[in-house]
């Protein structure tokens, strides 16, 4: 018969509990401190290890079916990203800024046309006051290569160095936990590395075909810069929830300016491109993985878009979705049936939605 502990072993246990406790709050306590103070470079890291994980697969594809080595085929990959990248910028550059610019200086005209062609009241469209010095000091960064590299430079470094050895960082989180755990942390991160790969080719697939279906549009239709106007679509389509309609914005008011017929046309490419993007591109390349609810969406916008800006806003869905395979994961799962919850049924999240097929 195994005798009761004593008072005192009840104590010192209790004591190296407290401790324990106390250790691990003041570890958080430290770890949130240093990413509140380095919230912006963790923000370009996630991102770097989420185009990582696209370069790591993509070298892997083209290893298998060309048989180089996966470090030349990452590097074929690295350089033909770069290129491509430098080649766009040669080649459209130098008119997208001109486009933009000369968008910008006749916004007011553009403003004050639509808001008399549709009627509206004095001062409906207008542009606030102080919004001419935002926009100037936008462009003037934009235009910089040093304000563009700086961030770019941080988030390909980090890329290329998770790409190149990725059993290295998973190892080296697979060694903080004992044996019988590795298998099911190298699982996990297996699930989040699925979610980050998804959503970056959702991203990208989404603004290379969004992009060209813009500038091919707005240029038939006509309008007075339709490259910028395509290029400032293209790019907001990545902001989730409200990213397409401010996107789509300026094409619409310039189109509106020009004529009715006009804008009634940029009206409906630019319903015709949400529905592309909406109904084919993220369903059928991000799939169940990435489908978070609307609600969690635009409440992590907020929160993030507070604490963060812009990058927080952009990297909302990414960071819900490797939030929703921890919770899953570590939590649902266990809790409610006992195992690990499978990823990859959204039914079972709290974060996703059901699949419309399911219903």
């Amino acid at each position: 018969m195994t005798p009761r502990p004593t008072p005192l072993d009840t104590s010192v246990s209790f004591r190296q509990r407290a401790r324990y406790v106390v250790v691990l709050v003041a570890l958080a306590v430290v770890a949130l401190f240093v990413l509140w103070t380095t919230r912006q470079a963790v923000l370009l890291v996630f991102l770097g290890v989420a185009i990582g994980v696209l370069f790591f697969h993509a070298s892997q594809w083209l290893a298998e079916r060309t048989g180089v080595p996966r470090g030349a085929a990452l590097a074929g990959v690295v350089l033909a990203v770069i290129g491509a990248i430098a080649s766009a910028s040669a080649l459209g550059g130098p008119r997208l800024m001109a486009e933009a610019s000369e968008l910008w200086g006749a916004a007011p005209e553009f403003l004050e046309a639509t808001r008399a062609r549709l009627g509206l009241p004095e001062g409906a469209l207008s542009l606030p006051s102080d919004l001419n010095a935002v926009g100037g000091r936008l462009l003037g960064w934009f235009s910089s290569a040093a304000g563009v590299l700086s961030g770019a430079l941080v988030v390909l470094v980090v890329a290329v160095y998770t790409a190149a050895s990725p059993a290295q960082y998973t190892g080296a989180v697979d060694r903080l936990f004992d044996r019988d755990h590795q298998p099911f942390v190298e699982d996990v991160l297996s699930d989040m590395g699925t979610v980050l790969l998804a959503w970056v080719k959702g991203v990208g697939i989404a603004v290379a075909v969004l992009g060209l279906m813009a500038v091919v549009g707005l240029t038939a239709i006509g309008l007075p810069g339709a490259l910028a106007l395509a290029a400032f679509a293209a790019v907001l389509t990545v902001i989730p929830t409200f990213g397409p309609f401010i996107g789509w914005a300026p094409a619409i008011i310039v189109g509106f300016a020009e004529g009715t017929t006009t804008g009634l046309w940029t009206l409906g490419l630019a319903v015709a491109a949400q529905q592309v993007e909406g109904n084919l591109i993220t369903p059928k390349v991000q799939g169940a993985m990435i489908r978070v609810a609307p609600a969690f969406v635009v409440a992590g916008q907020i929160v993030l878009g507070a604490l963060t800006g812009f990058l927080g806003i952009l990297l909302v869905v990414p960071i819900l979705g490797v939030g929703r395979v921890l919770l899953q994961r570590l939590y649902i799962g266990p809790f409610v049936e006992g195992e690990a919850a499978d990823p990859d049924d959204p039914s079972e999240a709290a974060l996703v939605e059901p699949d419309a097929e399911a219903g």
